[in-house]
């Protein structure tokens, strides 16, 4: 990662451009997870309404970007749920895995849900994206087991990560 990039809280008027980062990071990384007729025709309108109504009635947490001169480079999107930090989106633009990104947005995203009452976190990843279930594993976060649920119609399992202190998450970010 370059050193050019910077972080903020999002506004109402990212709504659309996070929308747009989330489904194409969405159709790389679920394109062998979930039908291509959800990635390439729905997702694009559900996603723009999603975070349309999101910033109407904003959730307790945070969604924090990371921009650049090139445009909208991440965001994560994490909820304050009781004790609960609930990391709900952590995505990143196509071609920019790999490069501490994720890492540092995550670290930030927590921790600012910490100091708005969080004490551990957690998240859910799709049953099969062996690359998050790695990632998240290397910074402590434990697998639960993988259970059935229904996602825009669709099927798919899913498997929750915990960390019982979410301090413990933020410091290996």
């Amino acid at each position: 990662m370059d050193g050019t990039t910077t972080f903020r809280a999002a506004m109402a008027s990212d709504a659309d451009a996070i929308a747009d980062l989330l489904t194409a990071s969405w159709q790389e990384s679920y394109a062998a997870l979930l039908p291509a007729e959800l990635l390439q025709r729905q997702l694009p309108g559900l996603h723009r309404a999603m975070w349309r109504t999101h910033f109407g009635a904003p959730r307790p947490g945070v969604v924090l970007l990371a921009e650049a001169a090139d445009g909208l480079r991440g965001f994560c999107a994490t909820w304050l749920d009781g004790g609960e930090a609930y990391v709900d989106y952590l995505h990143l633009r196509p071609g920019l895995r790999g490069g501490g990104l994720g890492r540092l947005l995550l670290g930030r995203a927590v921790a600012a849900v910490m100091a708005q009452g969080a004490t551990h976190a957690a998240l859910t990843i799709i049953e099969g994206n062996d690359g998050a279930l790695r990632f998240y594993e290397r910074l402590g976060g434990l697998a639960g087991a993988a259970y059935d649920a229904v996602l825009h119609g669709v099927p798919t399992r899913y498997r929750r990560i915990a960390w019982p202190d979410a301090g413990t998450m933020v410091s290996a970010c």
